[in-house]
């Protein structure tokens, strides 16, 4: 049976509070296979049976003396589709919880007759396409409602009428695409909303929120469909709201005076965005936050002016960014912050004046350079007692190599040199010059991409001329805003004298690091000569254009189970897309995914039960779409929605002529600084020339981001 924590934990006081007798003793109810009690928390039964269940835990709760000694059911049924009769009737329970994955319909008088006012009930994890509201009008005192995971797709004006005491609303993972303004007038009182994972755009959820009271104070529109820059009217005015959580969408920005009209804000969550800017005064309408988090985004750089009016800032996550430095804009706004986390950004810098009295600081996976800008930063640490052992171990050098791995905190000051403090002016022995590697003008030009949604190939053509040749390097770079960034590099091992046809060189790789819908550029580095770097070695450089990765239909054959037989995508109006799907021997289990892709870009996803594979997704930007479905681990299968959308396969094409023209200087910087950074192998060998490299020519894989704001 699957917990059911938000309702146990809220009701755990009832719970305690029923119980007025000095000895509490479970409920024996053993009757396999109609029902199987336990109780793991006083005053808490929680059961498993069949579609009698409900029936024969009613009969041995009526008798209990007390009647109050079970203050919380939570029943996991089986092969229960439609609850109509009132099972219940003279029971008296405070929470009530029914679960059983087919459950389709609740009739008007499931609830008629109860011995007490029922003050939380949960209906999760069932098959409900509406919520019961003439079931839930027999429960008048309802305070909490949960109906998650189940298929509610719109919320109509009237579908809470007479719950008018209800303070706790759980919708999460729904597929609620619209909720009309007045269906959440009737709850005046509602101080929790959970929306997560559902299909609401900005505008169905601004609609949404007419209709909300001045009581609301936690909100949750993680997992939406949100996109777009974060505004002052984005969301409507929330004058009570307290606690904000917006991860998980598509938003692009933080524009001037953001969610103006949520003054009382103390807690925004914008993780796992598409977030690249923060606009000076972005965080003006919010000068109560004490916690805000923009893990997981694409932000380059943080002005002073961005962070200002956030004096009250507690917390500051910044992780899995593109920061380049902490420097003092950063921090200088925050007089009151007292953790901040940056692991996993490009920071290389830390200046000394942005050393606030932090209590956690993590800087983990960042190319930290540990010269002599750092001594003050390195004092900081070493000294900084209030920060705990583990925090001052996340900050590793990355240069020079000499203090590579090492702990900044446990370098001494005189191993900290800048530029030419390290030369004994007594010694007259001149340092060796580094080896310059000339950049050819042969060219490699990428001919076929393809995709099968586990694993990419990427077919070369190189001029005659350049062979012989060795294969060197593949980097891999996503399109953020306008800005590429170095996202992989890994090692490639071949020789042209080993390949049937030296003018054509396959690369594979896999995709699992990749995310479905983003935009990535490829680029190979072949050294020209074959050998070993001299003077007449030569770089021989290629890059493709920015491509989707969206499957190209090449696709492997699929296993003989669990794979798609037919795809078939029509649009039915306006961005609505109607999916239907054929599968060859689905497993008991099995789960379709289904994606639409406009324009190259993801724009719906859903999982469906295989036994069902229909959908119909609402609200898309406009077409012509690119519709994909896979189930289990199969390959995926795609279709176009409209008859003159261009086969995806015509991707494969992409061709890198004008790329060849770049710069040589930048192309020979970018090679020479990420060189020695490349990650442990990920190419798949397509031929046996194409060998991974031996284990100590791994290095560490979490500077491969170096380059963030290269422009190629």
């Amino acid at each position: 049976m699957m917990p059911v924590p938000v309702l146990v934990l809220l009701l755990l006081a009832m719970a305690a509070a029923a119980g007025e007798a000095p000895v509490w003793r479970c409920p024996d109810i053993s009757q396999p296979p109609m029902a199987s009690c336990s109780c793991d928390l006083p005053h808490t039964l929680r059961c498993t049976g069949d579609s009698s269940a409900l029936s024969v835990i009613a009969d041995v709760l009526r008798d209990l003396q007390p009647p109050a000694t079970v203050s919380l059911l939570d029943c996991a049924v089986r092969n229960v589709s439609t609850l109509d009769e009132p099972v219940l009737e003279g029971v008296r329970l405070h929470g009530l919880v029914v679960s059983s994955g087919e459950l389709l319909r609740v009739g008007p008088r499931v609830f008629a007759g109860l011995g007490g006012p029922l003050q939380a009930l949960g209906l999760p994890n069932n098959r409900l396409a509406t919520v019961p509201t003439a079931a839930l009008a027999a429960l008048p005192a309802l305070d909490r409602l949960d109906l998650s995971h189940n298929r509610l797709d719109a919320l109509r004006a009237g579908t809470f009428r007479g719950l008018r005491n209800l303070t706790f609303l759980e919708l999460s993972d729904n597929a609620l695409s619209a909720v009309e303004a007045r269906a959440l007038v009737a709850l005046p009182r509602l101080r929790t909303l959970r929306l997560r994972g559902n299909r609401l755009t900005v505008e169905a959820a601004a609609e949404a929120l007419q209709g909300a009271g001045r009581a609301l104070q936690e909100l949750d529109l993680s997992g939406n469909m949100l996109a777009g820059p974060l505004g002052a009217t984005t969301l409507p005015a929330l004058a009570g709201l307290r606690v904000l959580a917006l991860g998980r969408n598509r938003l692009s920005s933080v524009r001037r005076g953001a969610l103006d009209g949520c003054g009382a804000l103390v807690s925004l969550s914008l993780q796992h965005n598409q977030i690249d800017v923060l606009e000076d005064d972005a965080f003006a309408a919010l000068r109560a936050l004490t916690q805000l988090d923009l893990a997981h985004n694409r932000i380059v750089a943080v002005s002073g002016g961005s962070l200002a009016h956030l004096s009250r800032l507690v917390q500051l996550d910044l992780a899995h960014n593109f920061l380049r430095a902490l420097t003092a804009d950063l921090v200088a706004p925050l007089r009151n912050l007292q953790e901040l986390r940056l692991d996993d950004n490009d920071i290389s810098m830390v200046s000394s004046e942005a050393l606030p009295p932090l209590r956690r600081l993590t800087l983990a996976d960042n190319p930290l350079n540990c010269d002599c800008s750092l001594a003050e930063f390195a004092a900081w640490l070493a000294n900084c007692t209030r920060l705990p052992a583990s925090d001052r171990s996340t900050a590793v050098c990355a240069t020079p190599p000499s203090l590579e791995n090492g702990l900044l905190a446990e370098v001494s000051p005189h191993e900290l040199l800048c530029g030419d403090d390290d030369d004994d002016e007594d010694d007259e022995t001149p340092s060796p010059s580094p080896t310059k590697v000339p950049v050819s003008g042969k060219q490699v030009a990428l001919r076929a991409f393809e995709y099968d949604g586990f694993s990419i190939t990427l077919r070369w053509g190189v001029e005659a001329s350049a062979a012989p040749y060795a294969c060197d390097a593949l980097f891999v770079y996503e399109e953020v805003g306008a800005h590429e960034v170095l996202l992989e590099s890994s090692p490639v091992h071949c020789n042209s004298s080993q390949l049937p046809d030296p003018r054509a060189l396959t690369v594979s790789l896999s995709a699992a690091d990749l995310m479905l819908g983003h935009r990535y550029r490829y680029c190979v580095v072949l050294m020209g000569g074959g050998g070993p770097v001299t003077d007449e070695v030569a770089l021989v450089l290629g890059c493709s254009d920015v491509i989707p990765l969206v499957p190209t239909g090449r696709a492997p054959p699929p296993p003989p189970s669990a794979r798609v037989a037919s795809l078939h995508a029509n649009v039915t109006a306006p961005g609505t897309v109607q999916v239907a799907a054929t599968l060859w021997e689905p497993s008991p289990r099995c789960l379709l995914t289904v994606a639409v892709f406009a324009g190259g870009a993801l724009v719906a996803q859903e999982r469906l039960n295989c036994s069902q594979p229909r959908a119909l997704l609402r609200d898309l930007p406009a077409g012509p779409y690119r519709v994909c479905a896979s189930a289990g681990d199969s390959p995926a299968r795609c279709v176009s929605a409209q008859a003159q959308i261009a086969q995806q396969q015509g991707l494969g094409m992409a061709i890198a002529a004008g790329f060849a023209a770049l710069s040589s200087a930048l192309l020979l910087g970018l090679f020479l600084a990420a060189r020695r950074l490349l990650r442990r192998p990920k190419l798949m060998p397509t031929h046996q020339c194409f060998l991974a490299g031996p284990p100590d020519e791994a290095q560490h894989a979490r500077y491969v981001k170096l380059h963030a704001t290269t422009k190629l």
